[in-house]
C-alpha cells in the first residue's frame, strides 16, 4: 500500500473508532490503530495481525516481555517501549479504580483485578489485600517476592498490619509464574496457620488465591476455608 493509500486507511480507521468509541472495531484493528502512533509511516495491519497470531490475544501482546517483542520482525525498541507504556497505563488505571471499591463484590471482579496485577509478573510475589467490613479494599501490599516459606511469610506480621490498618478482613494471594496454580505443602500449611491466627484476633480470613497463567486456585472455592 502506498503512503497516500495507507494514510487514507488510517484516517478511516480513526474516524470509525472515534464515531463508535471502539465498538465494532476488531482486536487487530484496535492494535493496528495503537501501533500507528508508534510507527507513523508504515502499514502496520500485517504487524498487528502477526502479533495477535503469535501471542494469541490482546492480553498476550500487552503482557509479552520486551525480549519477546523485540524478537518480532517489524518491532523496534521504540515500538516495544510504546507497548510497555500502554500496558502500564492499563495496570495503573485498573489499580486506581479498584482501591476503595468493593473488590470482593463478586468473584469475577476479584479475579479480573488479580489477573491484571500478575499479568506481566515473571517472579513469584506474595500480596495481602486488606479490606474493611463493607468489603472495600483498604490496601494492597506486596509482602515479599520469592518462594513461600515460613521465614518470608509470617501470619503474625500479616495480621499485625491488618490491625494497624483497622482492616476487618484480609485476603492473601500469590502467583505461580510457572503457570500451575496447584498449592504446595507450604501453601497449605501457611494458609491453615493464617486462618487460625486470624480467628484468634477477630480478623476475617477471606481467601488465599494462587494465580497461574490461565487459571487459579482458591482455598475458599475448594472448600478449605
Amino acid at each position: 500500500m502506498d503512503e497516500h493509500g495507507n494514510g487514507g486507511h488510517r484516517e478511516r480507521l480513526k474516524a470509525r473508532f472515534s464515531g463508535t468509541q471502539g465498538a465494532g472495531v476488531a482486536d487487530y484493528e484496535l492494535l493496528e490503530l495503537a501501533l500507528t502512533f508508534a510507527i507513523p509511516r508504515r502499514d502496520v495491519k500485517p504487524l498487528a495481525k502477526e502479533l495477535l497470531r503469535i501471542f494469541g490475544s490482546l492480553s498476550g501482546v500487552l503482557t509479552a516481555t520486551p525480549e519477546q517483542l523485540l524478537a518480532i520482525k517489524g518491532l523496534g525498541p521504540s515500538s516495544v517501549v510504546f507497548i510497555q507504556v500502554v500496558q502500564q497505563l492499563a495496570l495503573r488505571v485498573r489499580r486506581e479504580k479498584l482501591v476503595g471499591q468493593p473488590v470482593l463484590a463478586g468473584r469475577l471482579e476479584l479475579m479480573d483485578y488479580l489477573y491484571t496485577k500478575f499479568a506481566s509478573c515473571g517472579r513469584e510475589e506474595f500480596h495481602a489485600l486488606y479490606v474493611d467490613n463493607t468489603m472495600k479494599l483498604v490496601a494492597d501490599e506486596m509482602l515479599f517476592a520469592g518462594t513461600l516459606n515460613e521465614v518470608s511469610a509470617s501470619p503474625r506480621e500479616i495480621l499485625k498490619r491488618a490491625l494497624e490498618l483497622n482492616a476487618a478482613g484480609v485476603l492473601v494471594v500469590h502467583n505461580h509464574p510457572s503457570g500451575n496454580p496447584t498449592p504446595s505443602a507450604a501453601d497449605e500449611m501457611f494458609t491453615m496457620q493464617l486462618v487460625q491466627a486470624a480467628a484468634a484476633l477477630g480478623v476475617e480470613m477471606h481467601d488465599h488465591v494462587i494465580v497461574g497463567a490461565e487459571n487459579h486456585y482458591s482455598f475458599r472455592g475448594s472448600g478449605k476455608l
